[in-house]
C-alpha cells in the first residue's frame, strides 16, 4: 500500500454519529431478523399450534387426497381466522389416543369429536361443547330396525377408545345383542356394508355423515332410537393454559349463537338436518351448557 493511501486513511475519520447510526439500524435489523425467525409465543405457549384431528369420519372430519373437510375442520379454520391463531398442518389422531396425543405435547389441541366426560376433564381442559348429540345406531338398506327392541340377537359394532363402547358394554343384558369392538370406524362401516355385523353404534352425528357417504349402499340411521348420555363435543387443551382457554371459550358462545354455526352444520352434516327438521334444539350448545363445561376440572352444576 503507499504512503499517499495510508495517509489518506489515517487523516479520514467516519463521524461518531454515522457510526452510532449505522449500529442502531444493524441492531434493529438483527432484532427484526430474530423477531421473524423466532416470535414470542401466542397462544397456549407456542408459536404455532399443533391440532390433532381424525381423518376417516365424513362429515365431521375427513380427509382425502390431502384435502380435509367436516363441521371439525371448519372449526379450526374459524378458529385461525377469528382469534387470529397460527396452525401447523393438522395431525392425524385415533379416538384411543386424543388425551395421550396432547399429555405427550404430540399435539396441543385437539378437534375430534371428542366427548366431554369427567374422567377426561380430569387430565385435560375442554373448551365447549359446540355441539351435542346421541348416540344412536347406523344399520343396512331393508333391515327393519325401527326400535331398539328390534336389535335383538343381532351384532352391533363400534370402535376402541370411545364413550360408544362404554354404552355398549349392557347392551347384551338388556336388548340381547352381541357388541362388537373393532379398532376404527371404517372397520365397523366395512363390516356392515359386507354383511358381517347388522349395525354401527355411535354418536348419531358420526352416522350421519356414514350413512351419506353411503347412500348408494342404503345406511341409514334408526331415527329417534338412542342410548346412552347426550355426548357433548369439546375442543381439548392441555392443562396449564387458563387464559388462553378463557379466551377460546368467549370465542366459543359467540361463534354457536351465529348463522356461521348453522350453515357448517347444514353443510357438513346435511342428512342429519334434512331427517330431523328440529335439530337446531337438540344440537346446538346453549351459553350455560359452554359456561358449565370448559376450562373447568369438573362440570358445575
Amino acid at each position: 500500500m503507499s504512503d499517499i493511501q495510508e495517509s489518506w486513511r489515517s487523516t479520514v475519520r467516519v463521524p461518531k454519529r454515522l457510526i452510532g447510526t449505522a449500529t442502531a439500524v444493524a441492531t434493529l435489523a438483527s432484532l427484526a431478523a430474530c423477531s421473524t425467525d423466532d416470535p414470542e409465543p401466542t397462544f397456549l405457549g407456542v408459536n404455532r399450534v399443533t391440532v390433532a384431528m381424525h381423518n376417516d369420519l365424513p362429515g365431521l372430519s375427513y380427509s382425502a387426497n390431502y384435502d380435509r373437510s367436516g363441521l371439525d375442520f371448519l372449526l379450526l379454520q374459524h378458529i385461525e381466522e377469528e382469534l387470529d391463531v397460527a396452525f401447523s398442518e393438522p395431525v392425524d389422531v385415533s379416538s384411543g389416543d386424543r388425551v395421550t396425543q396432547l399429555l405427550e405435547k404430540k399435539a396441543d389441541m385437539t378437534i375430534a369429536s371428542f366427548s366431554i366426560t369427567a374422567e377426561r376433564m380430569d387430565e385435560i381442559d375442554f373448551v365447549g361443547p359446540y355441539l351435542t348429540t346421541r348416540q344412536g345406531f347406523l344399520v343396512a338398506s331393508g333391515t327393519e330396525v325401527e326400535t331398539l327392541a328390534d336389535l335383538r340377537g343381532t351384532s352391533i359394532c363400534t370402535w376402541e377408545g370411545t364413550t360408544s363402547q362404554e354404552a355398549l358394554d349392557d347392551i347384551k343384558d338388556t336388548v340381547g345383542a352381541d357388541p362388537v369392538t373393532l379398532d376404527d370406524a371404517s372397520d365397523c362401516i366395512d363390516e356392515l356394508v359386507a354383511g358381517r355385523v347388522q349395525a354401527v353404534s355411535t354418536d348419531q352425528a358420526i352416522l350421519y355423515g356414514f350413512a351419506r357417504q353411503h347412500e348408494k349402499d342404503g345406511l341409514r340411521v334408526v331415527p329417534d332410537v338412542t342410548i346412552g348420555a347426550p355426548q357433548h363435543y369439546g375442543i381439548g387443551l392441555r392443562k396449564g393454559h387458563k387464559e388462553d382457554c378463557r379466551r377460546l371459550e368467549a370465542w366459543l358462545k359467540k361463534h354457536v349463537g351465529t348463522s356461521t354455526w348453522i350453515r357448517d352444520v347444514e353443510t357438513s352434516l346435511r342428512v342429519l338436518t334434512e331427517e330431523n327438521r328440529g335439530w337446531i334444539s337438540s344440537h346446538k350448545p346453549s351459553t350455560a351448557a359452554i359456561e358449565a363445561r370448559s376450562c373447568r376440572d369438573t362440570t358445575s352444576p
